[in-house]
């Protein structure tokens, strides 16, 4: 299954004192991404909390998102972690419960270069079959995955077929995109570059906000790739002020705010990581207010 299109970065619902993960919420989050037009998962990435989720915690999260997609929808499993041991458990695990790729964020706080960037995506690609996607966050990481060394990476590791880039770098995306799409697929994971992204005709995107719009993202990937800029610009329009709210802070945070505001039960993020306030969430509100409700999830109608 190729990845292209619309991709949830699924968030992880947690019960209401954030000790377990709702399964039932989870569920029903797939379904009406499913019905709100997505065209995969990515569970256990960032917007998915992987970073305060226990091992046994991720490996569930992706055996419940492939069952409840039940081949209606690409899963793109996140398997990255701190060691080349466990994001190779977390690969095979993926590959045994039927996802369609792995995404892989390079290993953080310990310090790494490319050559040991390098060895570990080899080492996932020894231990599964399934296509990778290297994950590009610098802020997060420490460390830029660049032109030259994604290309490297595609051209003697075969199963890297794609990257998600969230390094906000527009030369980086546009010449990827241009110049080596023949070579690896760009999946744009920035969601202030989405504009550029979609002029550019990126094959797909992997978004938090998804999970409570993936109608307008569905409509602004159709209108992309057949060329209607106009439409394109009339979406961005409408959803900028809300791309602007969520990206000044807190970003976890908020994509779950706006799923329970629309009727999405998600429950609240795990800490340490910092709830919306009172006052956020009223921001929040009069935001979504001001988008047409055929862009938002179904769940909100």
């Amino acid at each position: 299954m190729i990845l292209k299109g619309v991709l949830s970065a699924i968030v992880t619902p947690f019960t209401a004192d954030g000790e377990k993960i709702d399964e039932a919420a989870l569920r029903k989050l797939v379904e009406q991404g499913i019905a709100d037009g997505v065209d995969g998962f990515v569970p256990a990435g960032g917007t998915g909390e992987f970073s305060v989720l226990s091992h046994d915690e991720r490996l569930r999260l992706v055996e419940i998102v492939v069952d409840q997609t039940a081949g209606r929808a690409s899963v793109l499993a996140h398997t990255g972690a701190t060691s080349t041991r466990e994001a190779v458990a977390f690969s095979k695990h993926a590959q045994e419960v039927g996802a369609s790729a792995v995404m892989l964020a390079t290993p953080y706080y310990e310090p790494i270069g490319f050559n040991e960037a390098f060895a570990y995506y080899a080492g996932v690609a020894e231990a599964t079959d399934l296509p990778i996607c290297a994950y590009n966050f610098p802020p997060a990481t420490g460390l830029h995955l660049d032109v030259d060394f994604l290309l490297k990476l595609t051209r003697e590791i075969p199963q890297v077929k794609y990257v998600k880039d969230s390094s906000a770098n527009i030369m980086q995306m546009s010449t990827l995109i241009n110049e080596h799409a023949n070579e690896i697929h760009f999946l744009n994971g920035e969601d202030v570059l989405m504009l550029p992204a979609l002029m550019l005709k990126a094959p797909g995107m992997v978004m938090g906000i998804a999970n409570f719009m993936a109608p307008a993202l569905a409509k602004l990937h159709q209108a992309s790739q057949s060329g209607d800029d106009q439409t394109v610009v009339t979406i961005w329009r409408q959803i900028y002020p809300l791309i602007c709210l969520l990206g000044s802070g807190r970003y976890n945070s908020g994509v779950k705010a706006a799923c329970e505001l629309l009727g999405l039960s998600v429950g609240p993020v795990r800490a340490p990581i910092p709830q919306y306030s009172s006052e956020q969430k009223a921001v929040l509100k009069n935001v979504l207010a001001e988008i047409d409700p055929a862009l938002l999830t179904g769940a909100a109608r």
